[in-house]
């Protein structure tokens, strides 16, 4: 009885280990992508010569800085058709895109130049209210979308909808959580602050009440299109209801 009941726990452990991988999502680089993040780079003056920004830290920030330095500024909040989302041509084309898919822009341009990236979903409430764990699974939550890229020094936190950096004033990367304690403690001081767009937690009663999860980038799973399993679907006309989400980067938050 006790193997039958540990054969049947280790098939259902196993089935729910390749449902997992099944619906593992990432935003890849295609071949078109780069073709139009090469036309984004070129048109900025971004020089982009992987050894290059590689060199130092210092040429690493000077490179993350300039493209997002160049997307807050030059796009507009606008909503669009989610199947868009990710599209590097749509957003060559359009230079329209919210906080997801800034996010998802700079995502796809880090990581085509060598920098390990982990998406953060982050939400809060909009009252005084603490903002709890359980608020995730709430309809109508409020959730904003940045990114982290790994530099020579460790993780740093980039800015979506303003152009400020996760480096302290000794210019030292900052975690979005280190960027939190210094918000709570009242004594956040950034080497590189916005002045183009906003802090995403300014109009905030509790600028500090807001939490993270890595690798989550949607919770209605209509973002990424993972293959085979999501394709397949999506061709019948049935759209997965799962989150999109990274397993690599979920690992992050333990």
């Amino acid at each position: 009885m006790k193997r039958s009941l540990l054969k049947i726990a280790l098939v259902f452990l196993a089935c729910l280990v390749l449902l997992a991988f099944a619906f593992n999502g990432h935003p890849t680089v295609t071949k078109t992508d780069q073709t139009y993040i090469d036309s984004f780079l070129t048109e900025w003056k971004i020089p982009a010569q992987t050894d290059s920004i590689h060199a130092s830290f210092d040429r690493e920030v000077a490179f993350v800085s300039r493209v997002q330095d160049s997307i807050v500024k030059n796009f507009d909040g606008a909503f669009h058709p989610q199947e868009a989302v990710g599209n590097v041509d749509f957003y060559f084309r359009n230079r329209a895109g919210v906080c997801y898919d800034k996010a998802m822009l700079m995502e796809k341009i880090f990581s085509s130049y060598g920098f390990p990236i982990r998406h953060m979903y982050i939400y809060f409430r909009d009252d005084s209210t603490a903002i709890s764990r359980s608020d995730f699974f709430k309809k109508g939550l409020t959730s904003h979308a940045m990114l982290e890229v790994e530099t020579q020094k460790g993780w740093m936190t980039v800015a979506t909808n303003g152009n400020w950096l996760g480096l302290d004033l000794n210019g030292d990367p900052l975690t979005i959580y280190e960027v939190r304690d210094q918000i709570k403690a009242g004594n956040l001081k950034l080497k590189k602050t916005n002045y183009y767009g906003i802090y995403f937690f300014e109009a905030f009663r509790m600028p500090s009440n807001f939490l993270i999860t890595y690798g989550i980038y949607s919770r209605h799973g209509q973002f990424l299109r993972n293959a085979p399993v999501e394709k397949a679907l999506n061709s019948i006309g049935i759209k997965s209801k799962l989150p999109d989400y990274n397993l690599r980067m979920l690992l992050y938050n333990f």
